[in-house]
């Protein structure tokens, strides 16, 4: 396990967790669009909130300009947090009140709302200590149409609210620092390393620029849209 720095051992991967510890997504006044500026990861449901939103232009060069430069220490370096570009929203849990050992799969469920009828969304966690330090955690990518069923395709209905269910993170194990907490960044893709999405619905392959479509997107945390976070709490 990782922060303990030491081997633990279970029967199955089933048994690697005993409990599940749910954070719901919160933020005051929809105001959740950076690192500094942060929506909630709470223990307590949520109640009447705004969304918060997002905005992703395909066409927007800034990302791939980051990612041109080598990145010698990429699960402790923070750029992509704190370089956004209004693409993204970000919460963070509040500290830990002890030691705390995550191992398994998290789970992510999300409300999302766009206007336009495909892109593609990245999940990615955090453990932010308390020197504000980065350790990077999990992962997940959903291409919105495949939302359902890798096997089939259902384009947006623009500005409907779909439930997003992100399963797909890497399993992992670490032991979160008394003090740390746990930071969530949700946005869209926008990456050289990965194929580009222009939000057009059309087939993904054959787009280019001239096909792209700015999506703006709404990700709801009320009551009748619970959005949250699942973390596997170890034995």
């Amino acid at each position: 396990m990782e922060g303990a720095e030491k081997w633990q051992y279970a029967d199955s991967l089933d048994m690697v967790s005993k409990r599940k510890l749910t954070l719901c997504l919160d933020s005051k006044d929809g105001i959740a669009n950076d690192v500094f500026h942060s929506g909630l990861l709470c223990r307590s449901k949520p109640g009447r909130s705004k969304p918060d939103h997002f905005t992703y232009d395909p066409l927007d060069k800034r990302p791939a300009d980051l990612e041109r430069e080598e990145i010698k220490n990429y699960n402790t370096d923070q750029r992509y947090c704190l370089n956004l570009f209004g693409n993204g929203v970000v919460y963070h849990s509040d500290p830990f009140a002890e030691d705390t050992e995550i191992a398994g799969l998290p789970r992510f469920v999300a409300w999302i709302a766009m206007d336009v009828p495909d892109t593609d969304l990245v999940v990615r966690l955090f453990e932010i200590g308390l020197d504000g330090s980065s350790i990077a955690l999990a992962d997940d990518v959903i291409r919105a149409r495949h939302r359902k069923s890798l096997r089939s395709q259902e384009l947006i209905v623009p500005n409907v609210a779909n439930r997003y269910e992100f399963d797909g993170f890497q399993f992992f194990a670490r032991r979160i620092s008394k003090g740390s907490r746990i930071r969530l960044m949700v946005g869209c893709l926008n990456s050289i390393y990965y194929q580009k999405n222009y939000n057009s619905g059309g087939v993904v392959a054959e787009e280019c620029g001239k096909d792209a479509r700015t999506a703006h997107i709404r990700l709801y945390h009320d009551g009748s849209h619970r959005s949250y976070l699942e973390l596997p709490v170890g034995v």
